[in-house]
């Protein structure tokens, strides 16, 4: 026999021993079973087979007997074995957040339910008016992970606009005052006193606000952005504004701040000596001169004034006063500052300053005076006869001479307030005077009989009762700053006074009250009070 021969034969074998089969099929009458028998040696088809596979389409109620008839029949035709089962949905569930700037998602697949689709979720998403923000990669996870929650939708959130701010194109930290080395010392050559600017020149600038970007929630509303709150120019005396968002110079001049705003204050500048030629110069702004202010002229300026040359015999008042080479007082005139003064020396003067008295060189018998500091340590650095006071603390490397020169050294008392203090204290007594003779005035009036006073002693008794109400009050406010004062003076009591070589006898030392003369040389000692004296340290 041919291969091919037995091939034909072995497939005819094979062909007339099949295992019977079944199919189920469903309609709107039910669900139909058809049971085909086995041919030739082939397997007859087996209940649980059928049960399973009903049960995976989720069929449940089932005729049982009907079943095993026709599966032992197996005639081959659809017999109706249930009724058409009730088809299982899936549980799609959306939680959208309280600002509606999330949802989550959880699918829940019961058994028998009809397969679900990416799109049927989708769908049931947009449903529930999600409609942006929506991830599809959500959709896949929750699907792969049935019963799992996921953030299925994320809106867009707005962006909040920033705040307009001002930008400076100018140093504004400069105050004015000089520039102090580590060790307390003054370089002389970087004083940076003032800040004078061109006319036109750009000051500040205005970065406008932002009005930020809107965003979405997921229900495709937007969501509007803060915007950014706007700030004012600075606008003050003698600047310009441009488009509104740039201030420049509006003439050449001193930068000065008031009260937030930017002011170009002009400065007058004097190319030689104050003398006839210009004669007294009283300027609200700035004043610099390039020479010397002669014997009996007066220099007055609202803001600081600069002098390249000396001072001699002249009155000068300023904020900022600085002298490059010297004050020579000639018992005349004065230099008055409300904050500081700077002199190579100051000789035979009287000077003042509403915060620190700097001196490179010498200070020989003059009446000095600051409320903070009086420093002389460059150069000799000496202090020689007069009057020196500081509120907070002296500084020198040699005070007095080997002569015994008087000299006067007192800390711990403000100068300014101290001459208020005694001021206060002559008024005080002045009004109380005047509050005895009103009250004697009252108590001669009020014993009177008051329903035959004339006209003109009802008038008195009026005027002098109103008199009275107020030198009370008016009282009571001098006593009230006299406190105060005596507690800042109590404060100052701290003052020090720091000699870096020596001093010498004839100098007075002096402490809040407390007063110590100098009998021997001292070297090299810090002065200050403790414990109800004047104890020396060592300097430091």
């Amino acid at each position: 026999m041919s291969s091919d021969e037995h091939f034909l034969e072995q497939l005819e074998a094979n062909m007339s021993s099949l295992d019977g089969y079944f199919n189920i099929t469903e309609d709107e009458q039910g669900v139909h079973l058809s049971v085909y028998p086995p041919q030739g040696a082939g397997q007859p088809v087996k209940v649980p087979q059928i049960v399973e596979n009903f049960r995976g389409r989720g069929i449940s109620k089932i005729d049982n007997a009907l079943l095993i008839r026709v599966v032992k029949e197996a005639l081959g035709t659809p017999v109706k074995i249930a009724d058409k089962p009730v088809e299982v949905e899936a549980d799609i569930q959306t939680l959208v957040a309280r600002d509606r700037m999330e949802a989550q998602l959880q699918v829940t697949l019961p058994k028998g339910c009809r397969p679900v689709t990416p799109e049927d979720i989708m769908n049931r998403i947009k449903t529930a008016g999600i409609v942006y923000g929506i991830d599809p990669e959500a959709i896949n996870a929750a699907l792969a992970r049935p019963g799992s929650t996921v953030v299925c939708a994320k809106g867009l959130r707005p962006v909040d606009g920033a705040n307009a701010y001002i930008t400076y194109h100018v140093d504004l930290e400069s105050k004015g005052r000089p520039v102090e080395l580590e060790d307390g010392r003054v370089d002389f050559k970087n004083l940076n006193m003032f800040t004078t600017v061109p006319k036109d020149e750009l000051l500040a600038e205005k970065i406008p606000p932002t009005p930020g970007a809107a965003g979405r929630d997921i229900l495709g509303n937007e969501v509007p952005a803060k915007p950014g709150r706007d700030v004012l120019l600075p606008i003050g005396k003698n600047v310009y504004a441009v488009d509104g968002l740039k201030v420049h110079a509006g003439q050449a001049g001193q930068l000065v701040v008031i009260n937030n705003k930017i002011n170009v204050i002009p400065v007058i500048e004097v190319k030689g000596d104050v003398d006839l030629s210009t004669g007294n110069i009283e300027f609200v702004g700035n004043v610099i001169i390039q020479g010397s202010v002669q014997t009996g002229f007066s220099v007055k300026a609202e803001g600081n004034v600069e002098i390249a040359g000396n001072v001699s015999g002249g009155i000068i008042e300023g904020k900022n006063i600085i002298v490059r080479m010297g004050i020579q007082g000639m018992h005349r005139g004065y230099i008055k500052a409300t904050e500081n003064i700077v002199a190579k020396y100051i000789e035979n003067a009287i000077v003042s300053a509403g915060k620190d008295v700097i001196v490179s060189d010498v200070v020989l018998h003059s009446k000095v005076s600051a409320a903070k500091r009086v420093v002389v340590e460059e150069r000799r650095g000496l202090i020689v006869g007069g009057q020196i006071v500081a509120g907070e603390e002296i500084r020198a490397k040699t005070v007095g001479t080997g002569s015994a020169t008087n000299t006067d050294i007192e800390v711990g008392v403000n100068p300014q307030m101290r001459e208020e203090y005694q001021q206060i204290r002559k008024e005080v007594r002045k009004v109380e005077f005047n509050l005895e003779q009103t009250q004697k005035a009252l108590t001669i009036l009020k014993a009177m009989n008051q329903n035959s006073l004339p006209p003109d002693k009802r008038e008195m008794l009026l005027k002098l009762t109103k008199a009275q109400f107020h030198l009370i009050g008016q009282l009571e406010a001098m006593r009230n700053r006299t406190a105060a004062i005596e507690l800042v003076f109590e404060e100052m009591r701290y003052g020090h006074i720091k000699v870096a070589d020596t001093v010498y006898p004839g100098v007075k030392l002096v402490v809040g009250t407390l007063v110590k003369p100098v009998r021997d040389p001292i070297k090299f000692a810090t002065f200050y009070a403790e414990d109800g004296e004047i104890k020396t340290g060592s300097y430091k």
